[in-house]
């Protein structure tokens, strides 16, 4: 069947490529049901083949990962997730949210350093002027 489906195939090309030299125009011809058969069961044989394989491979893969016990890509990256330092990404009303927080922090300690300051100088005078007029009673 597949000699056939290929003798067909190569006769088709042939002959399309002619047409192409000659510059007639290419009428779209039917195609034999047979063909169109063949070539859906070669089709599907090849998928069946394939998926054949990938699960031989998959097989063996399963049997090295218990015989090292190994954890397969999948699980490992969802455990990894599970136990980040960083946690789980936030979204954008979040980050706003702790922007919003982090400016309100920022500027109350801003507030508290000021009053501090104040504070500080408004002590640091009276010291020296204690210590000024102490000297003075001393002298």
């Amino acid at each position: 069947m597949t000699t056939k489906l290929w003798m067909i195939s190569k006769t088709m090309s042939t002959e399309n490529s002619f047409d192409r030299l000659t510059g007639e125009p290419i009428e779209p011809e039917m195609e034999d049901p047979e063909v169109v058969a063949a070539r859906q069961e070669q089709e599907k044989r090849r998928k069946d083949k394939h998926r054949r394989m990938e699960a031989d491979r998959e097989r063996m893969r399963q049997q090295i990962r218990n015989k090292y016990n190994l954890k397969k890509k999948d699980e490992a990256r969802e455990q990894e997730i599970a136990g980040r330092i960083a946690g789980n990404r936030k979204t954008p009303e979040q980050v706003a949210l702790e922007t919003l927080h982090a400016e309100e922090d920022e500027s109350l300690m801003t507030a508290i350093n000021d009053t501090y300051e104040k504070a500080k100088n408004t002590v640091a005078s009276a010291c020296t002027t204690v210590k000024n007029v102490v000297s003075l009673w001393k002298t």
